[in-house]
């Protein structure tokens, strides 16, 4: 009897044990890491004056500075984006959009020249669109499009910018 009691305790540990290593797979199967190693990593996160968090146009919030009331995080609409802006003296420097990981292809490609023409609209001089991770950081983030790398060509010495 104590020798069955044994052995089932040991095929239960062994199936735990299965079981764990089983679900512990790499992320990146999951999509959430990008699987272009070579991507572009964002690494200027001090010079950003505005994050807009964007899940869907229903649901984007500005995360820096907080768009709150009554201490929550307000829903930001497209059509009132420069509004809010303006009402929090937020500098036209450097936004940064932090797109969820559901968008891909076209639909992700209609978001970013969306965002960009909405945040240009409101006089941002550099616009970067990044790929949500799991930490809440910028630094380290696949830069998604960057308005900078088109500045560099129309600030150059030889254009007398």
């Amino acid at each position: 009897m104590k020798k069955l009691f044994v052995i089932g305790k040991t095929v239960l540990l062994l199936a735990c044990i299965g079981f764990i290593s089983s679900c512990s797979t790499n992320n990146r199967s999951f999509g959430i890491y990008p699987k272009d190693e070579t991507a572009r990593k964002f690494a200027d996160d001090s010079s950003v004056n505005a994050v807009l968090q964007f899940s869907s146009w229903d649901y984007t919030f500005l995360t820096r500075p907080q768009y709150l009331e009554g201490g929550f995080l307000q829903m930001i609409r497209r059509d009132n984006v420069g509004k809010v802006l303006d009402q929090m003296k937020v500098p036209r420097g450097t936004v940064a959009v932090v797109v969820g990981w559901t968008y891909n292809g076209e639909a992700l490609d209609q978001v970013v020249s969306d965002w960009k023409t909405i945040l240009n609209g409101c006089g941002f001089q550099r616009v970067v669109i990044l790929r949500a991770q799991l930490v809440n950081s910028l630094n380290g983030s696949v830069i998604i499009d960057d308005s900078s790398k088109h500045l560099g060509a129309l600030q150059s010495p030889a254009r007398g910018g």
